[in-house]
């Protein structure tokens, strides 16, 4: 059975919170020029890239290396655990994140600063 957390909408675009199977399966919208992420988890995600183009940084929390990396959809990006992570849309995008269990993240300050100036303009 598929049940509807909830749903919330931002100048980013809309994001569907779902759990099927004891899995957490997030629906994510990000409008062009806009970021998503700014944060890590303790568990492996994978994030679907069902349509768009996105820059994609990614930066292991204990010894800082980065990764920035451009990809257009369809595709899976599979996400270690405390890796944090930040998408940008080069355009509209949409993906889906699936998550075992419950969906938890911890923010990532260098990364969430970007997502957070982005939505101030």
């Amino acid at each position: 059975m598929i049940i509807l957390k909830k749903k919330v909408q931002d100048v980013r675009g809309d994001i569907i919170f779902l759990n099927f199977n004891k899995k957490s399966v997030n629906i994510i919208e990000i409008k062009t020029g806009y970021s998503r992420g700014g944060h890590y988890h303790n568990f492996e995600s994978e994030h679907i890239l069902i349509s768009g183009k996105i820059e994609y940084r990614e930066e292991d929390i204990e010894t800082k290396k980065e990764l920035i990396k451009t990809f257009d959809g369809p595709l899976i990006i599979k996400i270690q655990p405390k890796k944090a992570h930040l998408i940008t849309a080069i355009n509209d995008t949409i993906f889906v994140e699936l998550i075992d269990g419950e969906y938890e993240a911890i923010n990532y300050p260098k990364y969430r600063k970007i997502v957070d100036e982005k939505t101030k303009t």
